[in-house]
């Protein structure tokens, strides 16, 4: 039997089980309202791509998806260049760019957006996700958290409108999502998953309190949904 990609299915004992469930759902809601029209006539960059785990959700309809990385990561078919952050790619090339859990991560925001806006022919979309509230992570490092007016506003200078966005775990979740990380860390190891598991159905319970509306300008991560302006 084929083996789930679990950053799409997380285990339900996974210490992010809630988050990423979450964050599944949002993307394909971006996919049911942006991304379907497509009818296999668009090219999509995955911007930092990783392990490409959103691939399976978007590719059906595509006619091209390319994953775009620096070179210690074998699985991008496209360089990103280590100094400068320049894709080897032309000018006005995709007609849709995929930045999951990347801009947090790089040096300069500014730089890495402008080179989105490069290589995005007029009228692009950027589909984007990074983090409110969420503990340091460095792969390999990790320089920036945002507010949602922070967040547009960078996007705003450098090109790209904000059209959509959702808000991933309200206020409430990601203060329990932090004191999770906080406390785990200090555990014995073998009450560790025990206890993310309680934490986890404990956020599921307050988040479901929040409107989407709420969510929106406090939360763990924002998905945003951009126009090439």
């Amino acid at each position: 039997m084929k083996k789930k990609n679990p950053r799409l299915f997380p285990s339900w004992t996974h210490s992010r089980y809630y988050g990423l469930t979450k964050l599944r759902k949002a993307n394909q809601l971006v996919i049911d309202k942006f991304i379907k029209r497509s009818l296999n006539e668009k090219v999509m960059l995955d911007y930092g791509c990783g392990s490409m785990p959103y691939r399976v959700m978007y590719e059906p309809y595509l006619r091209r998806y390319i994953g775009a990385d620096i070179s210690i990561n074998k699985l991008a078919e496209v360089q990103i260049e280590n100094n400068s952050g320049k894709i080897d790619i032309e000018d006005k090339f995709v007609d849709y760019i995929l930045s999951t859990q990347v801009l947090e991560h790089v040096e300069s925001p500014e730089n890495y957006l402008k080179e989105a806006y490069r290589i995005a022919k007029d009228d692009s979309l950027l589909i984007l996700s990074t983090h409110g509230f969420w503990m340091y992570h460095p792969d390999p490092t990790d320089y920036w958290r945002w507010t949602y007016a922070g967040l547009e506003k960078t996007l705003i200078i450098n090109g790209w409108k904000p059209i959509f966005h959702i808000g991933i775990i309200g206020f409430a979740g990601a203060g329990l999502s932090l004191f999770q990380d906080g406390i785990s860390q200090k555990l014995p190891s073998f009450l560790r998953k025990g206890f993310c598991i309680c934490m986890q159905r404990l956020i599921a319970f307050v988040d479901y309190f929040y409107t989407d509306e709420e969510r929106k300008e406090d939360c763990t991560l924002y998905l945003i949904v951009a126009k090439k302006c």
